[in-house]
């Protein structure tokens, strides 16, 4: 055991020297590089700005963007994740052409998200998070080639970018089915993506994950090693997982928010990702990308204590203290933090992210969460 910990300081301890070296020396002004290692340092607790550009819920503009991430902005909240469907019909229209991956850079809704991408990245101090989320076909194929073109359009396109731009390759790769994506195929996938991103920007900040749902547990079988992303050695790689269990509790419009959780649920997913970055991602730092509970399907307020609890703890209690950047998910519907309707937070989630919230009553299990 004594062995293990020693050699896992050594790669540490190598892995952040090596971050440390490559921006410091540098011939280009600071901002535009940034290691992983600082990056997870700097982004904080942030949001999703979800069902916008993925689906269709909100409409897809600056207008309608702008004063959420201003509302978070101000609340100290430094990144935001966009959620993005390229590939499969939203609004009637594709971002980008589902068989070679091209962008329609004339599409009203890619010039929409180019002018949100610029607006969240000229706030102080705010990270950016864009992905491909919802390609159905594309994961279902296991379609490695549209996947890679699509990258190296959207690396290329955006490659002048503040280094707080990350690039998160492929989100929830799960098949039509919901079953798991056979992990060699995502490997290869992201490994080509992966490159196609290199050719254009050698020092953009890359996001992977698991081959399912991004739980915890999929990040070992999906990366037994990180030979394939920049043969390991890659300081501007990032690691991310999401966190919804117990399911029972977060639900999707189902939950039971009297479930009896317990601080066991909220660290051990956390813990899983820490060991398979200390054995296997040389300390690569890990991103919570989406968190948070459907409450609104069931509830008509959100006066539920034993939600508002899990929301204190989640990110000033824990995923802070393990150095873990949090994404809460807010789709301005079932997990409405942020109300786009009256622009400004539905409920007092917003102060329970920050440590403290008030309570209906002193009870936990209070009579709203039924």
């Amino acid at each position: 055991m004594l062995k293990k910990i020693i050699i896992f300081t050594v790669l540490l301890s190598s892995f952040q020297a090596f971050s440390q070296n490559i921006c410091e020396h540098k011939n280009t002004p600071e901002h535009t590089c940034v290691t992983a290692l600082d990056a997870a340092k700097q982004m904080g607790k942030g949001f999703n700005l979800g069902q916008m550009f993925e689906n269709a819920q909100h409409e897809p503009s600056l207008r309608s963007a702008k004063l959420k991430i201003d509302a978070y902005h101000a609340r100290g909240f430094r990144n935001v994740r966009i959620p993005i469907t390229w590939t499969e019909k939203k609004y009637n229209n594709y971002l980008a052409d589902p068989k070679s991956g091209k962008i329609f850079s004339n599409n009203s809704r890619f010039i929409a998200l180019t002018a949100v991408i610029d607006y969240a990245l000229n706030k102080k101090d705010m990270f950016v998070v864009i992905n491909a989320h919802h390609e159905k076909k594309l994961k279902e194929n296991a379609d490695a080639a549209l996947l890679a073109n699509l990258w190296e359009d959207i690396s290329q396109t955006f490659k002048n970018r503040n280094a707080r731009l990350l690039y998160e390759i492929l989100n929830e790769p799960h098949l039509k089915d919901s079953s798991a994506m056979k992990p060699s195929d995502l490997r290869k996938m992201t490994q080509m993506a992966y490159n196609n991103i290199r050719k254009n920007d050698v020092n953009r900040l890359v996001v992977i994950g698991g081959n399912q749902w991004f739980s915890a547990d999929e990040m070992a079988k999906t990366w037994p090693d990180i030979k394939q992303v920049g043969s390991g050695t890659d300081p501007f790689i990032m690691a991310t997982f999401h966190h919804y269990k117990p399911w029972a509790f977060h639900g999707n419009g189902e939950g039971d928010f009297m479930d009896k959780w317990t601080e066991q649920d909220l660290t051990k997913s956390m813990e899983i990702m820490e060991e398979w970055s200390k054995n296997i991602g040389h300390g690569m730092p890990v991103y919570i990308g989406e968190w948070g509970t459907a409450w609104q399907n069931e509830l008509a307020i959100m006066d539920c204590n034993n939600i508002r609890l899990w929301y204190s703890k989640f990110d000033a209690e824990y995923a802070s203290s393990k150095g873990m950047p949090t994404a809460v998910w807010d789709d301005g519907g079932w997990f409405k933090v942020f109300d786009h309707d009256t622009n400004a937070f539905d409920n007092n989630l917003i102060d329970c992210i920050d440590g403290e919230c008030k309570w209906s009553s002193e009870i936990r299990f209070n009579s709203a969460c039924k």
